[in-house]
């Protein structure tokens, strides 16, 4: 079996464990068994996400092994990055707990906005902690080299207290320095045209929107608070899983509008690019277009290269809106096939 179908596959094993597991907790009402086993009380609910880190953990550290080479393999990353996500899911535990003994809808939306600009404040607090940085400068662009990261992190975008940085994976700054160059030029092209933002705004703004349609629902039900959020992490994995179904699409397009910008300035450079992308990706060339269509936030080197009229899209939204729907206590995003076993992209989603 080749890599990428090996990778598609264990993506789709542990996000339909993890959805099996929710339809099982809904029907068999694991919230009111674990509060009334545990009690009425933030505790239970504590302790519904510690057993869910558990439930998860082997398939993180299989997906470590089975899917990342023999340098990127690291169970103390596994633990490690479990331990942190448990510890960040305590803080939103606690805030959605204080929200719903508030019993406020509008003081809940404007603290669902704010816990997802929290994550992305953490990612640029983190980064510094997962990868030895060197900070440098290009043209008008703060760069972090990350000079220790595993072969499967690609470039990104850190919108930063201190402004917009991109991080830069040490497997790109070893490239020919023309292609290197031209990747970057990519990056800064999608940092002043803001696109990215764009995904973040549209991430946020509907994440929020469904939670505050969660949480009016269980407002105004006969349902206890810990209950209810334990009913809110379940409805928003299945929430997650519709978003890494229906919005693919919408991805791959916002990828293919930048993709023609690129090809214009220098083609050549641009399908160099995108062997050396695939070498440390889903190394494939091509795919069935509708295993693409439903699985692939990122297109294939063939539909990049053939695509050239502009279509509507935001980059990588799909990737970015299960990360920030994990305010929403759902864990979908460590499962999909490009973050299954790989930590660092649990707070940092793949790009292109």
């Amino acid at each position: 079996m080749k890599f990428n179908d090996i990778k598609l596959s264990f993506g789709i094993i542990y996000v339909g464990l993890i959805v099996l597991f929710t339809l099982f907790s809904l029907y068999f009402d694991i919230a009111d068994f674990i509060t009334s086993t545990f009690g009425d009380n933030i505790k239970s609910v504590y302790i519904y996400f510690f057993f869910l880190i558990l439930f998860t953990l082997p398939f993180d550290f299989l997906s470590n092994k089975s899917l990342n080479s023999y340098e990127d393999r690291c169970i103390k990353k596994i633990v490690f990055g479990n331990i942190v996500l448990f510890l960040i899911f305590i803080i939103f535990i606690s805030i959605i707990y204080f929200l719903f003994n508030l019993q406020n809808l509008l003081l809940a939306f404007v603290f669902s906005i704010l816990m997802q600009l929290l994550l992305l404040a953490l990612q640029g607090i983190i980064t510094p902690y997962i990868f030895n940085i060197q900070e440098k400068s290009y043209n008008d662009s703060s760069l972090l080299i990350c000079a220790n990261s595993p072969s499967y992190i690609t470039m990104n975008i850190l919108r930063t207290f201190r402004g917009p940085k991109i991080v830069v994976p040490v497997h790109w700054v070893k490239q020919n320095e023309k292609n290197y160059f031209f990747h970057l030029e990519r990056f800064e092209l999608i940092k002043k045209i803001k696109i990215d933002l764009k995904s973040i705004i549209f991430s946020i703004s509907l994440n929020s929107i469904l939670f505050s349609g969660i949480y009016y629902y269980f407002l105004n039900s006969e349902y206890t608070v810990s209950s209810s959020i334990i009913y809110l992490s379940l409805i928003s994995n299945l929430i997650s899983f519709l978003y890494i179904l229906i919005l693919p699409k919408i991805s791959q397009n916002g990828i293919t509008n930048i993709d023609s910008i690129m090809k214009n300035k220098d083609m050549n450079l641009f399908k160099e690019n995108l062997e050396i992308f695939e070498s440390y990706q889903d190394k494939n060339e091509s795919r069935n277009k509708a295993v693409e269509t439903i699985f692939y936030p990122i297109p294939s080197i063939e539909t990049r290269i053939n695509v050239n009229e502009k279509r509507l899209g935001l980059p990588n939204v799909s990737r970015l809106i299960i990360f920030f729907a994990s305010f929403n206590l759902s864990i979908i995003f460590k499962g999909v096939h490009g973050n299954a076993g790989k930590p660092e992209n649990w707070i940092l989603p793949p790009s292109e």
